[in-house]
């Protein structure tokens, strides 16, 4: 056994190591939800979370996710001056924060009035975006370059360090959803600038007209696609927040939190999927082909079981994730658990799209999901409340994944290849975990005959368990044989 992990690639103990910083991130961020919830009211709470939403959408407007994909490819396109390119983009993202806090400067009172925010929130999400895309780069080149120790030791100092301060502050000052906010920016502020400063020093490059023009050239027209993917995931609680007010953000935060939190699993999977399909795929046999859509329905059938398990027990994690004026935010977590589903999906389908170039398709699926989340947020919620906004994501999440199927499919059959997944089993699988999570809805307020059909899935997992790790064993199987592919 010794030998065996001494024997792992580097890309393999990178993801290992990446895969269990994210969970401790997601655990500090668990573990600390129930106090904050406590310690704020709900109205603080609300602040906080939908701070948090619009933070999201702000990152895209200023650093157009130059520190994700582009930056790998930048790395490989530019090998000899890996440090100037670094250095050069940090200043690109903070001539367009400039850029973007000059509206806020000029309209703050607009700003306020869209956002629901005080000024000096939205001054500090300013402050940190100036600075904390420094640390973002610095990131994604540790994992680039497999460096894992640094960015796992970094990473949890600055969600450990964020939360217990926040903590603190929330409890010495009586300062509400500032006291949580505050100490959370000032870390940023202060990582960014140190690693501003060393990337600086090492690039010694604040503007190249070539390295500006590649990124914006590349990214430009992902933009679409990056800002309806953030509104998909986040519109619900800004419209929530301008429609019903800062409680009910608070509520639909925490049970959305707790449903995402599956989604984890994808993020973790997807990082070994993504390399493996495509080399199943240049193999262009349809044996190996169809091997693809096995892993893929194994993977999605492995997540709706833990999907299946989170809302199964929504009623208690949610009276330990927040007091019981929140409760009533348990029928938010089917509908948003099913999304994770559907997201897993989507995906399956962009891994195929993106092996074959076709991103012009992802951007056009992403904008029409987040179009048609944001007109049923602006329909139902009136309505309904809420807790209309969780079927509103479902339905968006719905959307993207069968546009994606349908191009995928189209690109396929345009390149006469077997198509890698088999959507009608993928379709039964969500009708059945939707059908399972609406009885768990039903049997909410029936506690024992609820554990009794957790404990009959716990089973079927424990019988299914050889295939589970049967599939994962594939993932694992494909890093630890080939070298690493740096694009």
């Amino acid at each position: 056994m010794s030998k065996k992990r001494l024997s792992l690639s580097a890309p393999v103990k990178a993801a290992i190591w990446f895969t269990i910083c994210s969970f401790l991130q997601r655990g500090i961020l668990a573990i600390t939800t129930p106090i904050f919830t406590r310690l704020l009211s709900t109205q603080e709470y609300g602040i906080y979370t939908l701070y948090q939403s619009w933070f999201s959408v702000i990152t895209i407007l200023c650093t157009l996710n130059l520190s994700y994909n582009v930056f790998h490819r930048a790395m490989v396109k530019y090998p000899q001056d890996k440090d100037g390119y670094t250095a050069s983009m940090q200043s690109l993202t903070i001539v367009m924060t400039l850029v973007v806090f000059l509206t806020f400067f000029i309209f703050p009172h607009t700003w306020e009035h869209v956002m629901k925010l005080p000024a000096s929130l939205i001054f500090c999400m300013f402050l940190e975006m100036l600075f904390a895309p420094a640390f973002y780069f610095w990131q994604t080149r540790q994992r680039f370059e497999y460096k894992y120790i640094a960015l796992a030791i970094d990473t949890v100092i600055l969600t450990l360090g964020g939360t217990v301060l926040g903590v603190i502050a929330v409890i010495a000052t009586r300062g509400g959803a500032e006291a949580r906010i505050f100490p959370v920016v000032a870390l940023d502020v202060l990582f960014g600038i140190f690693f501003m400063i060393l990337q600086y020093a090492r690039g010694r490059k604040f503007y190249s007209r070539e390295y500006w023009k590649f990124a914006l050239a590349f990214n430009l027209p992902l933009l679409p696609h990056y800002l309806s993917t953030v509104i998909l995931n986040q519109a619900d609680r800004m419209i929530i927040g301008s429609l019903c007010g800062h409680n009910e953000v608070a509520y639909y935060g925490v049970a959305y939190s707790l449903a995402m939190a599956s989604s984890l699993f994808i993020s973790s999977v997807n990082s070994s999927l993504i390399p493996w399909t495509y080399k199943q795929m240049a193999t262009g046999e349809e044996k190996q082909i169809r091997r693809i859509g096995h892993v893929g329905f194994s993977l999605s059938s492995v997540l709706a079981g833990i999907l299946l398990l989170v809302i199964g027990l929504g009623p208690e994690i949610m009276l330990f994730l927040a007091p019981a004026k929140y409760q009533s935010a348990v029928w938010v977590i089917p509908p948003v658990a099913l999304s994770v589903l559907a997201s897993m999906y989507v995906w399956l389908f962009v891994n195929v799209e993106t092996y074959y170039g076709e991103n012009g398709y992802v951007a056009l699926v992403s904008i029409a999901a987040a179009v048609l989340n944001i007109v049923l947020n602006y329909i139902f919620i009136p309505l309904f409340g809420y807790l209309a906004a969780g079927w509103t994501t479902l339905a968006g999440y719905i959307l993207m994944a069968y546009g994606h199927a349908f191009f995928t499919r189209r690109i396929q059959r345009q390149r006469s290849a077997v198509s890698a997944y088999n959507v009608k089993k993928l379709t039964l699988l969500l009708i059945g975990t939707t059908v399972l999570s609406s009885l768990f809805m039903v049997l909410y307020r029936t506690t024992i005959v609820r554990y009794v059909v957790i404990g009959v899935l716990c089973i079927v997992a424990i019988w299914q368990r050889k295939a589970i790790i049967g599939t994962l064993a594939i993932l694992r199987g494909r890093n630890s044989d080939e070298p690493a592919q740096r694009d």
